[in-house]
């Protein structure tokens, strides 16, 4: 019961859609019918400018970390790496957005900051290195979802925080298809 309230709080907490909400009452806009239609920190730095993207960036970022703690208040290590997955999921599947959302990256990256803050740390030079060098985003994103897999399994081994990671990585590259598609054909936008 504990790990379904824990799954629970987390999907809601997930389910806040930080990027459309900044579209909808700061912009007047639907993030959603502008550039890639996502929701996430990308969409929103093209469309809204630097501070809308970070704001975007934080926020995300911010409930991935706040449920990473709750999870652990409630049922230590386990409880958090339920609450990684779940607010992730959230995040990708808002029902606040008809199961329709982002892709996840901020939110598990704030969740990682919390749980393990030096891992957290070499994902996001893994992802700013391929950003900086392919100018692309979606790259960065993709790129650092495999090199999570498999160094997460390389250094904790097989248990329930690789797993849980290794699931959203996955998950989070599925969602990247069509960017995949555009990436192999040449016509990824660029961020800079």
């Amino acid at each position: 019961m504990i790990y379904f309230i824990i799954a629970l709080l987390s999907y809601g907490l997930g389910s806040l859609p930080f990027g459309y909400f900044i579209g909808k009452y700061v912009y007047k806009k639907d993030i959603r019918s502008m550039g890639s239609g996502n929701i996430g920190t990308t969409n929103a730095l093209r469309n809204f400018g630097k501070t809308a993207g970070l704001l975007t960036f934080i926020l995300d970022a911010l409930k991935g970390a706040v449920a990473a703690y709750i999870g652990g208040k409630i049922a230590g290590e386990n409880g958090m790496y339920l609450a990684m997955f779940f607010v992730v999921i959230g995040h990708m599947y808002s029902f606040l957005l008809n199961f329709k959302a982002g892709k996840g990256i901020a939110t598990v990256f704030g969740a990682l900051i919390y749980i393990k803050p030096l891992f957290a740390l070499c994902m996001f030079a893994v992802f700013f290195v391929v950003v900086l060098l392919s100018r692309m985003v979606s790259l960065g994103s993709i790129s650092v979802c495999l090199v999570a897999i498999c160094a997460s399994f390389y250094k904790y081994g097989f248990n329930y925080f690789s797993l849980s990671l290794s699931i959203i990585a996955m998950i989070i590259v599925v969602k990247h298809k069509d960017n995949i598609k555009r990436i192999i054909e040449g016509k990824e936008n660029k961020l800079f």
